[in-house]
C-alpha cells in the first residue's frame, strides 16, 4: 500500500525530532518534508578563524582575502600591526555601520580564492580535447617559489627593521627616596677660612642598565612569519603570495639565554628567515616598543 501523501508539515515535537535524528534509511516524513531534516556538516579550522575577529573593511584589493570595500573579520594583531598602519583596511566600528548605512549583517567571510591564478590540468586538458562534457575542470596553481627566488625576494623586498608595538605591563613604583644625610660636624681646629669639602653623598642607585620591560602578549615566530608575508605580499602582490615559509623557518636570536621561546619584553633583537636548507638565512632587527 503506498504511502499516504501528508498535507502540511508535522507540528509534534516528538516528530520533529524523529525526523531530525539520522536513520538508516529515509522515513515517509522526510521523504515527502526533505527540508525539515537537518544536516550536520563539519567545520574546518580555516572556517572557525574565518568567522573570528574584528570586522574591518578592506580599502584596497588583498589577495587571499577579498576586493576592496569587503568587510570581512581579521584578527586584530593582523589589523593593528599590518593593515592599520599601511592604510590596507579600516576599523568598522559601530558608528562607522551607521555612517555607511549598513548593519551587522554585512559583515561577510574572508575569500581565500581572491587572486589566486588558476590553470588547467595536463591530463585534464586533454581529455577536454576529446569533446566530452564537463572535461574543462579548472584547479589552484601551484604558487611555491623555488627557495633562490625566494631568498632574493626577501633580500629585496623585507625591510631592515621589523617593528611589533605591544602594550607594555605597568613597573611598580620606585621606593621613595631615603633623606639626605646631615653633614659632620666641623671640627673646632679647624680655621674660619679654611676650605671644606663636605664628603660624596653614597648613591644607593643601582649602576646596571634598566629593568626590562614586560608586555601584554609576546612575539612569537609565527608572529614574525606572519610579517614577514604581510610585507612580501604588499610589496610585490604578485610574487609575495606565492613564498612558501613555515614558522620552523624563522629564528628569533637571544631567547635560549633568557630560557623563553618568544619575545615577551620590549627591546630590540635579530632575526634570521631560512629560505632554504642550503642557503645563508636573511637576517633582519626585531624592535618591540611600547603601544601609544
Amino acid at each position: 500500500m503506498a504511502t499516504p501523501r501528508l498535507a502540511r508539515p508535522p507540528t509534534c515535537l516528538d516528530c520533529l525530532r524523529r525526523l531530525a535524528r539520522p536513520t538508516a534509511s529515509p522515513s515517509p516524513l522526510s521523504l515527502a518534508f526533505p527540508s525539515l531534516t537537518q544536516t550536520r556538516g563539519k567545520t574546518t579550522k580555516a572556517e572557525e578563524e574565518d568567522l573570528q575577529g574584528i570586522p574591518v573593511r578592506l580599502l584596497r584589493d588583498i589577495q587571499g582575502f577579498g576586493r576592496k570595500h569587503a568587510i570581512i573579520r581579521v584578527k586584530p594583531g593582523r589589523m593593528r600591526n599590518f593593515w592599520f598602519p599601511k592604510s590596507l583596511a579600516e576599523y568598522m566600528t559601530r558608528q562607522r555601520f551607521l555612517d555607511l548605512g549598513l548593519t551587522s549583517a554585512a559583515v561577510g567571510v574572508r575569500d581565500r580564492t581572491f587572486g589566486v591564478k588558476l590553470q588547467l590540468d595536463d591530463d585534464e586538458a586533454a581529455a577536454a580535447g576529446d569533446g566530452a562534457p564537463g572535461a574543462w575542470k579548472s584547479k589552484k596553481e601551484a604558487l611555491t617559489l623555488p627557495p633562490e627566488e625566494t631568498l632574493a625576494l626577501l633580500e629585496t623586498l623585507l625591510p631592515p627593521t621589523l617593528t611589533f608595538t605591544r602594550k607594555p605591563i605597568a613597573a611598580p613604583p620606585p621606593p621613595a627616596p631615603s633623606a639626605a644625610p646631615a653633614a659632620p660636624p666641623r671640627s673646632p681646629s679647624l680655621s674660619a677660612h679654611a676650605a671644606y669639602v663636605e664628603p660624596a653623598a653614597f648613591d644607593p642607585s643601582p649602576t646596571d642598565d634598566e629593568a626590562p620591560v614586560a608586555i601584554f602578549g609576546s612575539v612569537s615566530a609565527a608572529d614574525v612569519l606572519a610579517a614577514v608575508k604581510e610585507h612580501l605580499l604588499a610589496a610585490d602582490p604578485s610574487q609575495g603570495g606565492r613564498v612558501a615559509l613555515e614558522a620552523d623557518d624563522v629564528a628569533i636570536l637571544g631567547l635560549d639565554d633568557l630560557g623563553e621561546d618568544r619575545v615577551k619584553r620590549l627591546g630590540t633583537f635579530e632575526v634570521l628567515v631560512y629560505a632554504g636548507k642550503n642557503l645563508q638565512p636573511v637576517r633582519r632587527v626585531l624592535k618591540v616598543v611600547a603601544e601609544e
